[in-house]
């Protein structure tokens, strides 16, 4: 065939999508075709769709309910490289702008495997969508709607039917356009007549999905990095996950917990504070998990499986400097309230020393939830010691019942030992005591624990103490029945220092709590925001890189608690008002800021 001749047939051929033959040409690349005719949809006009949850770009989970509770939802899949798909961003902004206020909802999805969530993020940037974007990992939207191309609509009533499916019009071009599919279907919807056309051929680019989900390949990476910490044999948690048997028998709640983001346990939100050690899965390795689960936990090529984690055995880092352990084994009871319990072990010192680093290891990880080593200097806790007839003594609250002049660390489930930057150390005094609090649970049976302490010090000539300050109140009485009673607190910094870390802390009826860094210039910086507060599970919670605070910065702290019948963990019933106080029943509000004089420390 002449070449004049050939460029006149592909002319003619692709009169439905506009193209020339040298745009087929350069499209040609990206998979740009015509479906020249309606191929059987595996999801017939007419299904009702039952459940479909997912996850958007900014981090809101949704599902049909969520979206709209009266009116329709347009589900537009698209691709960053789709040439074709380009061309549909101001037409779809422009139905979102006509539709929206009628009760539509709309939202955009990337579905094709090798549209990274970076490349969506940084192509949506660009065409500012006024509705959610959802990177569609594991394909499930694209496969519970039917969906093949980019790009093409899928229209879901009020009922959560589908009702059409296809091109948003015919024409990729604008001034070409005679027939307008998806907004003559919304038209119909909204009058409550007869969608004229239900479905049309898309045309645009195919999508190409990810291949199956399997264990293999996807799932134990993600288990090995994020949960074989605490879910292997001897530690803390109730069950292994460490080879594929673990994760099948476990898959329904490995979904379950990861969805609602209870495991891995890391309570800070997202963008509110960049922390070391983030025990956090992306949104994208949730949805390959609850991809996989739907999908009977397939094991895949079980001899490709990544070569197990090794973990530390002993100390983690290292042999320490100094090993602080409890004198005698002690006892917890089968049964009871959880046990704060204090241990006294000298130190005798007779210089002051700077830890730099301190690793825990519980004697029994089934019943020691957590430990806190506080320092005493004045001897107060022996005066305790003394009126306990058993190892140790135990205090009305969860504090170590004195006033304490510091602390050198501590430990929690999953909870890795942090090393403080060279040069900084907590200030162990000459002649303290280390008070080591273990907080006990109950597990049914007689258990024996022998925690104990390694200390690392400090190696530099000049070390720069450690300072914890905090932002407190306590005087507030939160109202019996109220759900949401705000707390302030706040702290002013005099000189210049760099923040290093902090912890949050409320006892069981904390809801949310939140502290904002605000200069003398009007600067903020987040520091931390806990929003679903869990008394099981506190931390210190260190940054990547120390903050910079001027002098005359003051930390803003608001808190939130739920003293109404409605909260699982509030320990009166029925409600009574609860104020300050050291026991796990009363309130505390305190925002603990770790830091540095800035005049003593160079990051």
């Amino acid at each position: 065939m002449k070449p004049q001749l050939l460029t006149l047939f592909l002319i003619l051929a692709l009169p439905f999508t506009g193209y020339t033959a040298s745009q087929y040409a350069i499209t040609k690349k990206h998979r740009v075709i015509q479906e020249a005719s309606l191929q059987p949809s595996s999801v017939p006009i007419g299904t009702k769709i039952s459940s479909l949850t997912f996850t958007t770009l900014r981090g809101d989970t949704h599902n049909l309910d969520t979206l709209t509770t009266q009116g329709p939802i347009v589900f537009t899949f698209l691709a960053t490289e789709c040439p074709v798909a380009q061309r549909y961003s101001m037409r779809l902004k422009r139905l979102h702008t006509e539709f929206a206020p009628k009760n539509t909802a709309f939202v955009a999805v990337y579905a094709n495997e090798n549209d990274s969530e970076d490349d969506v993020k940084n192509y949506i940037t660009k065409v500012d969508y006024p509705f959610p974007v959802v990177k569609d990992m594991t394909g499930q939207l694209a496969h519970a709607l039917g969906a093949t191309m980019t790009p093409q609509a899928v229209l879901i009533d009020a009922t959560h039917t589908v009702t059409y499916r296809g091109a948003i019009d015919d024409n990729r071009y604008e001034p070409r356009v005679k027939h307008h599919y998806l907004r003559d279907a919304l038209l119909a919807t909204h009058t409550d007549t007869p969608i004229p056309v239900q479905e049309t051929p898309a045309f645009g680019c195919t999508l190409h999905l990810p291949t199956e989900i399997t264990y293999s390949e996807h799932i134990a990476p993600i288990l090995q990095k994020n949960c074989q910490t605490c879910h292997r044999r001897g530690e803390v948690a109730p069950f292994t996950l460490t080879d594929y048997s673990d994760a099948k028998a476990w898959s329904t709640e490995i979904a379950e917990y990861t969805q609602a983001r209870l495991m891995p346990p890391w309570k800070p939100a997202p963008g509110y504070g960049d922390f070391k050690n983030e025990r956090q899965l992306t949104d994208t390795e949730i949805q390959m998990i609850a991809h996989w689960v739907e999908a009977g936990a397939p094991a895949g090529n079980l001899d490709a499986v990544p070569p197990a984690p090794e973990f530390p055995e002993g100390w983690a880092l290292g042999e320490p400097d100094w090993i602080a352990e409890m004198s005698v084994e002690y006892e917890i009871e089968p049964e009871g309230e959880d046990e704060y319990r204090q241990f006294i072990i000298p130190t005798n010192f007779e210089t002051d020393m700077y830890v730099q680093a301190v690793d825990v290891q519980p004697g029994n990880r089934k019943t020691v939830h957590h430990v806190i080593a506080y320092l005493d200097v004045n001897g107060e806790a022996r005066k305790l010691d003394a009126q306990d007839p058993k190892p140790g003594y135990v205090t009305e609250g969860t504090g170590p019942g004195f006033d304490s002049v510091g602390t050198v660390g501590g430990w929690a489930p999953g909870v890795t030992p942090l090393v403080l930057p060279e040069g900084v150390g907590y200030l162990l005094p000459k002649g303290a005591d280390i008070v080591m609090q273990v907080h006990y649970y109950r597990t049914g049976h007689l258990e024996r624990d022998r925690s104990r302490l390694g200390l690392y010090f400090s190696k530099t000539a000049e070390t720069t103490k450690l300072h914890i300050g905090h932002a407190t109140n306590s005087d507030f009485v939160i109202p019996a029945g109220e759900k949401w009673y705000e707390v302030l607190a706040s702290k002013k910094f005099k000189r210049d220092v760099y923040l290093l870390a902090t912890m949050p802390h409320m006892h069981l009826l904390g809801r949310d709590m939140r502290l904002i860094a605000t200069t003398p210039a009007g600067d903020e910086h987040d520091l931390i925001w806990i929003q679903d507060w869990d008394f099981n599970w506190q931390d210190a919670y260190h940054y990547r890189e120390p903050i910079f605070l001027p002098a005359g910065t003051r930390v803003n702290l608001v808190a939130h608690f739920d003293n109404s019948s409605e909260n699982p963990a509030n320990p009166h019933d029925p409600p009574i008002p609860v104020g300050w106080g050291e026991k796990t029943t009363d309130e505390m509000c305190i925002g603990f800021l770790y830091y540095v004089k800035a005049s003593e420390f160079s990051p």
